[in-house]
């Protein structure tokens, strides 16, 4: 009787190990309403970079979880080193355009969303050059507090 006891064990064990663990399931309905929420909070934060007002871009983050920050290569522990940064590299640049060329929202949860993006930003100098960038973005959102706020992202340019 033990053995069959074991035998059986081992067999409940390993069956839960090998099958999908499924999360959260949401319908089309809700994920489509989130993408929505998001992609339209991601459409304002860009209109605020254009406009370069960096301390606006604040009230779209949400940096309690401390989860960090990578713009080009560099961490930023805490996103307002990162903005700080942001801000003093943008020191001669009067305006920006950002062209999204590719985007993907991916809805992990009813409160956590994966976004991607890459496209091209142009800045136009207070010189009167232009000089333009492809860039490639992944943002972690958070909804807290029934918005949805960037708590991760990862950034790179390249010339």
């Amino acid at each position: 009787m033990n053995k069959l006891t074991i035998i059986s064990i081992l067999f409940l064990l390993s069956f839960g190990f090998i099958t999908q663990a499924e999360g959260q399931t949401l319908s089309n309905r809700q994920t489509e309403q989130i993408k929505n929420q998001v992609d339209s909070m991601f459409q304002k934060m860009l209109v605020l970079a254009e406009k370069l007002e960096f301390s606006k871009l604040s009230t779209g983050v949400n940096d309690t979880r401390e989860a960090g920050f990578i713009t080009n290569g560099k961490y930023y522990a805490r996103y307002s080193s990162l903005i700080e940064d942001v801000k003093n590299n943008a020191q001669g640049i009067s305006q920006q355009d950002i062209s999204i060329k590719e985007k993907k929202i991916t809805v992990l949860s009813d409160k956590i969303v994966l976004m991607t993006a890459s496209g091209v930003a142009k800045a136009k100098l207070d010189d009167g050059r232009e000089i333009a960038a492809d860039f490639h973005w992944s943002f972690v959102y958070e909804k807290i507090d029934n918005d949805w706020k960037v708590i991760y992202s990862h950034q790179s340019t390249t010339r």
